[in-house]
Parts: C-alpha cells; structure tokens; sequence
C-alpha cells in the first residue's frame, strides 16, 4: 500500500514540475524537460499527467505531433475519470483524429466529461439534445446541459441557451431549472 502512494506523490511531483517547466514559473522554460516529466509521470500513472502528454502530441508544439499517443493517453487518463481527457478523446473519436471515426465513442466520452462538470462537454451535449443529432430530441436535457456550461462562463452555451428557451413551452422550463437545481457532478 505505501509503495502505491509513494508512487502516486512521485508521477504527482513529476507533473507538477512539468508545469513548471512548461509555463516557466520558479523554473527556466524548458519544454524538453517539460516533456519527460509529463512522460515520467503519466507512466507512474497520473491521470494529470497522462493529460498533459496527450495535449503534447496533440498540438505537436514540445513534441512530435502524434494524434495517435495523443489519443493513447488521453484514454489512460480519461478510464481514470479525467475529465478533460475524457473531453478531448470524444473529440477524437468524433473527428476520427488519432483513432477511427466512432460517433457512438464520441459521445459516451462527452458524456462522462459533462457528467463531471466539464463545460465544453455540456455545451456540445446540450446542443446534441436541442437539435436530436446523435441523441432523442429532448429540450429540458438541452437546457440543463446547456444552463450548467453557461454558469461556468461558457459564452456559447450561454448563447444556445437564449436560442433554446424561444423554443420552450412554460411547463418545460420549468422542468428543466428544476433538473439544473437538482443537478450533482459525478466523481
């Protein structure tokens, strides 16, 4: 037990410094030590870390661009319910980036990240319900999804939400403010 946590706090510490190797805050910008750190971390099993080698490869900018690591270790992370990572691999999966075009994938990714509280996700599922692409057509869900992104400060689903509620009938609000009041991130 205490040589799993010792090597939790160790790919923790690696992804730490790894920011700050990134960002250059306390330490000298370096990217390729950035690089090994995240790499060091997301193989001692970092979800955080994992994260961060993933948008390495997916923006290509410190590392080769690879959308297929990229892809690998946004998956590592998002099995350990990373939100983020759980966002970017639906990207993936719905673009068909680094892994095989699969909107049902897609959408079981996003899925998770909204139920996690992931803005992004919640915007893209609100829309899915307001307009029934991929999902049943089911306005109170939209306006959920779509309030609780907004109250995170995502400008988009603030906007869909003002397009939505012309499309409302008074019960179905009502409804669906209560579902948003209700609502609990999963973890």
């Amino acid at each position: 037990m205490e040589l799993h946590r010792g090597r939790e706090r160790r790919g923790r510490a690696q992804n730490v410094l790894g920011c700050m190797y990134q960002s250059g805050d306390g330490l000298p910008r370096d990217y390729r030590k950035a690089v090994n750190c995240f790499r060091e971390a997301a193989k001692l099993g970092d979800s955080n870390g994992q994260y961060n080698l993933g948008r390495i490869y997916q923006r290509g900018m410190e590392a080769s661009l690879n959308c297929q690591k990229a892809a690998k270790w946004f998956h590592m992370a998002a099995l350990q319910g990373h939100g983020k990572a759980q966002y970017r691999l639906g990207v993936l999966y719905e673009k068909g980036i680094g892994v095989p075009q699969n909107l049902k994938e897609a959408l079981k990714w996003k899925s998770m990240a909204a139920e996690q509280g992931e803005a992004r996700a919640q915007n893209h599922l609100g829309v899915k319900y307001a307009t029934g692409n991929g999902v049943r057509k089911n306005y109170r869900n939209a306006y959920m999804w779509l309030c609780l992104a907004a109250m995170q400060g995502n400008r988009q689903a603030s906007k869909n939400v003002d397009i939505l509620i012309e499309k409302m009938t008074p019960e179905q609000l009502s409804d669906a403010k209560q579902l948003v009041e209700e609502w609990r991130p999963k973890t």
